[in-house]
């Protein structure tokens, strides 16, 4: 057990650094990622933080619990996927790959592109397909309790 959690601790004091490998690519938690507008980078990757991209992403870029906000002009080669988080694109910017957003909220203007598949599933519509097994599931069982405590306990006369 201590060596996993050793090994844990090792993993995220990696990610928190914010820069690895050679393809210039950045990972992140609790923290955010700046990206300059003279820097190109691989691909992005955080939890918990922003990502501003002012240069360019070779890569794809997934966020966890944050946001990401692209000046106008910029290019994201790779894949966008969010989740629980925003994203919000300037004029003229350039998705390559495909953009996925899940309960999130996205702020996209019509001169943006997005070359491949988009699927975005927004706040409330989100948490109502999470929700909904939940709801059901305890509606269910709650109606399982009353049939089967009605039954158990005499009531006074």
């Amino acid at each position: 057990m201590s060596k996993l959690l050793l090994a844990a601790f090792f993993t995220l004091a990696l990610l928190r650094s914010g820069s690895h490998g050679a393809g210039n690519d950045r990972v992140a938690i609790f923290s955010t990622i700046n990206i300059a507008q003279d820097q190109t980078a691989g691909d992005v990757a955080c939890a918990f933080c922003a990502v501003n991209i002012q240069g360019d992403v070779k890569g794809d870029v997934a966020v966890l619990f944050g946001s990401v906000s692209a000046d106008p002009d910029r290019t994201i080669s790779g894949d966008v996927a969010i989740l629980f988080s925003s994203l919000h694109l300037g004029d003229n910017d350039h998705i390559g790959g495909d953009l996925a957003a899940a309960l999130s909220s996205t702020d996209i203007p019509s001169s943006a592109s997005v070359h491949g598949d988009r699927a975005v599933l927004g706040s409330s519509l989100g948490l109502a397909v999470l929700a909904g097994p939940v709801i059901i599931l305890a509606g269910i069982t709650g109606m399982i309790i009353f049939f089967v405590r009605r039954n158990r306990y005499r009531y006074p006369i």
